[in-house]
């Protein structure tokens, strides 16, 4: 078997060597001339070599060229390519011209040379004609792949961009690149915010082409030579920094919302339970201290207590609920199911008394959940209750344990949900006509069990009331 590394090597010199061995044939002709003028014409050879310099010239850099393309550090198929094209191109001039010689000869019995010698122009401005036609097309190819990587590396530093006036550099930046001179500037929302050399040209004529940037704003253009390739790489930038505007403008809000909701969280903590708890020791005290006479009066006491209570109850809700949403590093804990179930019926039954509420057999199981789980179900058992329009108002907890996940259900007896607000009860805000509340806690109940990766249902139950039914994640062992 032949060496591969003996074999590339034979090629090499064999692809070189007839490119050199075609110009030591060609370099005949020039020598030929030289002694044919001497000899027959007397000529001083002195301008005969004059007159053949640059063919000598011609024949010697195929000569070396054959010598170099060995040498170089080029790959055979490479060197063997440049090689047979040579070759071939040679062979395809020099049969055009022997074709003509022989037409002359057989027609004529003579050669014109002057007719040869402008035959060997016109082949010569057809093989130049296409050797142009292919290295534009190459460069052209070049220049779309140089814009794609372009356009590759913009997107990607827009994508990390958070300023606009950092979005709009880099746009302004891409554009004189790719634009290479052409007057254009970007307007958003009515600005301008990037401009090139538009002075002159922006009082006298309107943009030869505008590009959108979405709907906020347009890139205008004063130059009719913009090409297609150029104008497309022009409109993915406008698209990409449409999409980039949004982003950040996304981004903006949401930081915003998360300092306001910083400082409510702060406000919740320190000033407003401080005042409640302030107002729940000295209502406490008159409890302790005041006898009133007229019963009234101490029923306005118990009633300003158990708002109290409730509103303590609601704010450390409300401050469990933006300490999770605050917390960018807030990861879910595993939560034993049963505990939590129990402990928040205990306090519903302290709170309804006369209400029938009964828990079913409930899984020994752990659900991925955070301190809000607790908040989650005395939401709904107090919405089952307080919602509810029986003699007795009755609760039924049920659950069960399905594959990787836990089904909860919470049922009651009272009025139902209508199907037309089903869709609307989970919205913040959203109570019925009847409720005093606030309408936070079923959204709550919505936002804390999505996030925990569940889901929570709503269905009709027999042969009256609602069904609240959560699939909860069960933790890995």
């Amino acid at each position: 078997m032949t060496d591969p590394g003996r074999r590339a090597r034979l090629r090499r010199h064999l692809a070189g060597g007839s490119i050199s061995l075609l110009g030591t044939l060609l370099l005949g002709i020039p020598v030929f001339d030289i002694w044919d003028d001497a000899t027959n014409l007397s000529w001083t050879v002195l301008v005969t070599v004059g007159e053949n310099v640059l063919f000598l010239f011609l024949a010697g850099v195929l000569v070396w060229g054959g010598i170099w393309l060995v040498r170089t550090d080029w790959s055979v198929d490479h060197i063997a390519t440049v090689a047979r094209r040579t070759v071939l191109a040679t062979a395809a001039f020099g049969g055009l011209i022997g074709w003509a010689m022989f037409l002359q000869l057989q027609v004529m019995g003579t050669l014109k040379p002057f007719v040869l010698a402008l035959d060997g122009v016109l082949v010569g401005a057809v093989t130049s004609f296409g050797i142009s036609v292919v290295s534009t097309r190459a460069e052209t190819f070049e220049r779309e792949i140089d814009e794609l990587e372009l356009l590759y590396h913009v997107a990607g530093n827009l994508e990390t961009t958070t300023e606009r006036e950092a979005a709009y550099e880099t746009v302004g930046d891409t554009l004189r690149h790719v634009l290479d001179g052409t007057p254009f500037r970007v307007v958003v929302d009515g600005t301008v915010v990037v401009e090139h050399d538009i002075q002159g040209v922006i009082t006298s004529t309107r943009p030869d082409e505008r590009v959108a940037i979405g709907g906020r704003g347009r890139i205008e253009l004063w130059s009719g030579s913009v090409d297609h390739p150029d104008s497309l790489t022009v409109e993915l930038i406008g698209t990409h920094l449409d999409k980039t505007i949004q982003r950040i403008d996304r981004e903006t809000r949401l930081r915003e919302e998360r300092d306001i909701l910083e400082f409510v969280n702060r406000t919740l903590r320190h000033d407003l339970l401080g005042d409640l708890s302030l107002l729940e020791a000295r209502l406490r005290m008159l409890d302790r201290n005041v006898t009133f006479d007229d019963e009234t009066h101490a029923n306005h006491l118990d009633v300003s207590l158990d708002r109290v209570d409730e509103m303590h109850a609601f704010i450390r809700t409300m401050r469990t609920y933006m300490e999770s949403v605050l917390n960018e590093e807030h990861a879910l804990e595993t939560v034993p199911l049963r505990p939590v179930l129990d402990e928040q019926l205990d306090a519903l039954r302290d709170a309804h008394p006369d209400a029938s509420i009964t828990r079913e057999t409930i899984p020994a199981v752990a659900v991925e959940a955070d301190d809000l789980l607790g908040h989650v179900f005395a939401n709904l058992f107090r919405n089952a209750i307080e919602h509810n329009d029986a003699p007795t108002p009755t609760v039924v907890i049920t659950a069960e344990r399905l594959a990787d996940v836990v089904r909860v259900r919470v049922a009651d007896n009272g009025p139902g949900i209508p199907d037309e607000r089903r869709e609307f009860i989970f919205e913040q805000g959203s109570h019925g006509t009847e409720s005093q509340g606030s309408g936070f806690g079923l959204y709550l109940v919505k936002d804390a069990v999505e996030n925990y990766g569940g889901e929570v249902r709503v269905r009709d139950n027999e042969p009256r009331g609602t069904v609240f039914e959560l699939v909860l994640p069960v933790a890995s062992d």
